[in-house]
């Protein structure tokens, strides 16, 4: 009678455990993060009686989770490069849709400014062609600043994007932290059942941390979860967490890092932080932004810096030496030290020039024997020597003058490129000023008879508009050479029947050097001269020259021209925006496949929940039958003895 009562206790104990499951899983079945719980049933110890062995019921053992740890891992992989990739994607796509366009880009303006500068030396005294190249040097600036203003404005995004990522990372880790806590005393109290809704509520957790950065874990003995992130940093270790922090660099504010602060010590970690969306927006700016604002100031630089050294050698409608045509570029500095001395740094070379940071430094030995190290901060290379055997050293297309530097001096100089979009801008504003016309010209003496020239003057490193005096070729055949007066450089070695149509310099002191080509079979004593072109307002030979920039390979090394530079941006950030494209969706379909499988596992299906709640109900209900049938039995019996 006992053993009947009881089998019926035990049946309605246990099933309404399961009915209670049953009916958790169906109420949480659109709580994201939710695993379906299962109810363990087991027979009790049956007890032995005369007929055998008679069972005593069952219990319910265990309330279990329905997790595959393996297609959780998965998951979190697969969702943290979908993260990665569409945070890159969605920033790429704001640089890729505005350098291609016409209205915004870099490429027409720079042709419209050449065409001018072709226009003006196609008529040199003309006001209203050069009023025209003035505007189109405008045009320039503004679409530096333009493009500029662009890349600031997405690097402040990234920078918002990183810190908010990082705030929601030091919230996630606080509350993981938590729930560590509540796990380990839910286990530590419950004889080793596991607290199911923790588990889920701290594994959405990790799953949102999954999506900002890349994240391992391990389990503890007390059922508590360590996360670790970047090169191993312990972020959450049992039931306590550290912090993330944006540190701005003191250089350029746009330009920051991810700060690990554990314990009051601060370390950079920029470099390991992958995969997600801070991961997303750190590549973003390593291949995609920094990149093009390179791209960009390397532009600037080399424009600037072309056009107004071959504008200094020619001289204007006014027989005056050409002024600067754009600003010239200004490079950024900081001084470390409180020490005397000072640091220039100037550009010498833009073919030469590369994304990075220095860092120059001298020791303590007197002056002028100190000694100096300029270290290119990118991959740690660096040049060294003493100040006293050069007060000026050229670095990477730089020039670093050190002529006023001191003992125990440091100076950080920010990447070259970096501002010079930014400072880019035109310097005149009188048409008069353009200098089309070059200073000098040749002139072939009448008396000549022979059929030797001397064409395509040039002059580099101009200082004066006007010779001092004519410089003087006579030439002597016996020894098959020029003499040359009022100028260094010669004799002038000339065979024309070897030295035909070669090039030759000489140099005029306080005017600077004059390059020409010489040809023909001169004959004893046949002279030409190089005199000043004084009135030439109709020369337009520096015109051309300042033409020619355009097709220049004046950058990357000698092997790019200004337009090949910004042609290549063009081409790169589509090609790296069309791959983060294609790969997003190729990582989209295998986080759908990881999401369906897991779903399959530890997913609530409505329709699987109906029926059991059914099947469960009608077990709950035969239960209490047994219970009413050992009540009816036992009245029975009482009645058999009243």
């Amino acid at each position: 009678m006992s053993d009947l009562l009881l089998n019926g206790l035990s049946g309605l104990t246990a099933f309404r455990s399961v009915l209670d499951t049953t009916s958790h899983n169906i109420a949480n079945a659109s709580t994201e993060g939710y695993s379906r719980q299962r109810v363990e049933l087991d027979a009790n110890n049956p007890q032995l009686a005369g007929a055998g062995y008679i069972g005593s019921g069952v219990s319910a053992t265990n309330v279990s989770r329905l997790y595959d740890a393996f297609l959780s891992t998965q998951y979190r992989s697969s969702s943290t490069a979908v993260s990665e990739l569409e945070t890159y994607l969605n920033f790429a796509n704001q640089i890729d849709g505005v350098l291609a366009d016409e209205n915004i880009g870099l490429s027409t303006a720079l042709q419209d400014f050449f065409n001018a500068v072709q226009a003006v030396a196609d008529d040199p005294t003309s006001i209203p062609a050069r009023q025209v190249l003035l505007t189109e040097g405008e045009v320039l600036e503004n679409r530096f600043a333009t493009l500029d203003r662009l890349f600031d404005g997405v690097s402040t995004q990234v920078n918002g994007s990183l810190q908010g990522n990082i705030d929601e990372i030091n919230s996630l880790s606080e509350n993981i932290a938590l729930i560590n806590d509540r796990i380990a005393s839910a286990l530590g109290g419950s004889d080793g059942n596991l607290p199911n809704d923790l588990l889920d509520q701290r594994d959405k957790l990790i799953d949102d941390l999954s999506q900002l950065v890349n994240v391992k874990t391990n389990e503890q003995e007390n059922g508590a979860v360590n996360v670790f992130i970047g090169n191993g940093q312990t972020l959450v270790l049992g039931n306590t967490n550290n912090t993330l922090a944006l540190q701005p660099s003191t250089l350029d504010p746009t330009r920051v890092d991810v700060i690990f602060q554990q314990g009051g010590a601060d370390t950079a970690i920029t470099q390991f932080m992958t995969g997600g969306e801070i991961g997303g927006a750190l590549r973003f700016k390593d291949e995609v932004l920094d990149e093009a604002v390179h791209a960009l100031g390397e532009i600037a630089i080399g424009l600037s810096f072309s056009v107004n050294n071959q504008h200094a050698n020619g001289i204007d409608l006014e027989g005056e030496q050409g002024l600067n045509f754009f600003s010239t570029a200004n490079i950024t500095h900081v001084k470390a030290d409180a020490n005397a001395g000072s640091l220039a740094v100037s550009v010498s070379d833009p073919s030469q020039i590369i994304n990075s940071d220095y860092r120059v430094t001298t020791d303590g030995t007197a002056l002028p024997n100190t000694a100096y190290n300029i270290t290119r901060l990118s991959d740690n290379t660096s040049i060294s020597g003493v100040i006293s055997s050069g007060a000026s050293v050229d670095y990477d297309g730089l020039t670093f003058d050190l002529s006023s530097a001191n003992v125990n001096n440091e100076y950080r100089v920010i990447s070259p490129t970096r501002y010079a979009a930014e400072n880019f801008s035109l310097a005149l504003t009188d048409p008069k000023d353009i200098a089309v016309a070059l200073p000098v010209v040749s002139e072939q003496t009448v008396s000549n008879s022979g059929t030797g020239g001397l064409s395509n003057v040039a002059v580099t490193g101009l200082s004066a508009s006007s010779l001092p005096a004519g410089v003087v070729l006579t030439y002597d055949n016996t020894l098959k050479q020029y003499t040359v007066s009022n100028a260094t450089g010669g004799p002038l070695a000339y065979d024309a029947a070897t030295n035909n149509g070669d090039s030759y310099t000489v140099n005029v002191a306080g005017f600077g050097d004059i390059s020409f080509t010489l040809t023909g079979q001169p004959d004893e004593g046949d002279t030409f001269s190089l005199v000043d072109n004084s009135g030439g307002t109709g020369d337009n030979r520096n015109g051309h020259f300042l033409a020619g920039l355009q097709t220049n390979l004046s950058l990357s090394g000698g092997t790019a021209s200004f337009q090949d530079v910004y042609g290549q941006v063009i081409a790169d950030v589509g090609r790296r925006t069309q791959s983060a494209e294609v790969n997003a969706a190729a990582q989209n379909g295998l986080l759908a496949q990881t999401i369906a499988s897991k779903d399959a596992v530890s997913g609530v299906n409505l329709d699987e929940e109906a029926a059991n709640l059914i099947r469960f109900q009608q077990a709950y209900q035969a239960a209490s039958q047994v219970v009413l049938t050992s009540r009816t039995i036992f009245e029975t019996l009482l009645g058999a003895f009243r």
